[in-house]
């Protein structure tokens, strides 16, 4: 079969023609269920947990306050709109509109405080790394690997003379503060890298809360261009053996499914699981 025709079939039969670093974060198995066998609407209709839009709410309040532009696609727009409180309450307003069940929407409502408190964090952060740059927020950057099938795309949360990918980290349920990491994460690692030689900008990741932030460099090893590249080869890697799985199985996601481990419920990553994915794992792993 060739690519092209395998293309076609993935995401539900609508087509696929790009992957991302946050697609390759997910285990095979994951990957077969959401992105050969799910659409793009039924991706976007999952319920997931307060933690997931917190750091929506920051960062895109930050974005519009701080950032000249502001990229939908392949349309900058500039941004119009600095108001503190006009985007704060526009976005927690969507926050509160997708909760996964009654007793997560009573937590998104127990931490609106927070929320302001990390989103001051999130604009000293930027601050502190940008000065006064002239800032592009969500400009899509892509690389396209010799062989691969694929295009490898993703959006740069804040970009100047250098970029800067933001990280937070919201409180627990019972409003305890969740402490910032004192090293950089790998699966961010390996975003932070694609974005390096997507846009050859120096890079920086910082990770918020309601009380610090923490910012890492090139002084810190993992953002070290020799790291960034090993961390990036991985990536493409496994892009590469999801388009090898992809040939074997002639697109068949029942074959492709049988040649990787069924996805493992009980693992922390596996606690937003919806049951159309439960149902569809059932299908394919029985």
């Amino acid at each position: 079969m060739e690519a092209s025709d395998i293309l076609k079939k993935l995401s539900g039969g609508e087509g696929l023609y790009h992957g991302s670093p946050s697609q390759y974060n997910n285990p095979l198995g994951m990957w077969i269920v959401d992105y050969f066998y799910r659409t793009k609407k039924q991706r976007g209709s999952d319920k997931k947990n307060y933690k997931l839009g917190y750091g929506a709410v920051c960062s895109n309040v930050a974005q519009k306050l701080i950032g000249r532009y502001y990229f939908e696609g392949k349309d900058r727009q500039e941004i119009k709109d600095h108001d503190y409180n006009n985007n704060f309450n526009h976005e927690y307003g969507l926050y509160l509109k997708d909760p996964k069940d009654e007793y997560d929407l009573k937590i998104r409502e127990s931490v609106v405080d927070n929320l302001h408190k990390t989103t001051a964090n999130v604009l000293k952060a930027v601050k502190e790394i940008h000065g006064n740059d002239e800032l592009s927020c969500e400009r899509t950057v892509t690389l396209k690997p010799k062989d691969l099938i694929f295009e490898i795309q993703g959006r740069i949360d804040y970009e100047g003379k250098v970029f800067s990918e933001c990280k937070t980290k919201p409180c627990k349920p019972n409003g305890y503060t969740n402490s910032l990491p004192k090293d950089p994460l790998p699966a961010n690692i390996k975003q932070v890298a694609f974005y390096r030689f997507a846009s050859d900008k120096e890079p920086f990741i910082f990770y918020a809360n309601e009380k610090d932030y923490i910012i890492f460099d090139r002084s810190h090893p993992a953002l070290k261009d020799d790291h960034l590249e090993y961390a990036y080869n991985e990536l493409v890697q496994k892009a590469f053996t999801i388009q090898r799985l992809l040939f074997v199985s002639n697109g068949d996601p029942h074959v492709m499914a049988s040649l990787v481990e069924k996805p493992d419920l009980n693992h922390w990553m596996m606690s937003d699981v919806s049951q159309e994915q439960l149902d569809i794992i059932k299908k394919l792993w029985g």
